[in-house]
């Protein structure tokens, strides 16, 4: 015969195995969202630099730009090079690097990923001429968060996850 407090005890059990469970996955999570967003501040601090020799340590191949109209498939490291390059001469002369303002992690399962990013550009005499927003979609590859595509739109369309 089974007394209330075995019963008790079983349950008490039950309890604190599965908050231990949860506190582990809570810092599991942390850990993946922390890794995320380091590869956006290196892969940006490159880009920034003009290194674009290490794209392959942030970006998974195939890896799409979406804008509104248009998508832009990149095969391979040489093409996204080329892209980065293309989309660098766009900016003005005096513009001297991006600042991320706010990120948000979401993590869609154990391999995908997005983070909804606010930055800014900034001049060489640090004032800001551009505030965007973007969506980056992330996989996880080789134990390693990449970036496979990435979607720009308005700054007021900024928000957080839950």
């Amino acid at each position: 015969m089974i007394t209330n407090s075995n019963t008790s005890i079983r349950v008490k059990k039950i309890l604190t195995f599965l908050t231990f469970i949860s506190f582990t996955q809570s810092f599991s999570n942390q850990d993946e969202q922390n890794e995320i967003l380091n590869t956006m501040v290196y892969h940006n601090y490159d880009l920034d630099d003009g290194k674009y020799d290490k794209l392959d340590t942030y970006f998974s191949f195939p890896f799409a730009y979406n804008e509104k109209d248009n998508s832009h498939i990149v095969k391979n490291q040489r093409e996204l090079k080329k892209f980065f390059k293309k989309i660098r001469k766009t900016f003005p002369r005096e513009h001297s690097h991006c600042d991320w303002k706010s990120m948000d992690v979401k993590l869609l399962n154990e391999r995908i990923a997005i983070v909804n990013a606010m930055f800014s550009r900034i001049k060489n005499n640090g004032t800001t001429y551009f505030t965007g927003v973007a969506m980056y979609s992330f996989r996880k590859v080789d134990d390693s968060w990449k970036i496979f595509a990435i979607t720009p739109f308005k700054p007021y369309n900024y928000f957080e996850f839950e």
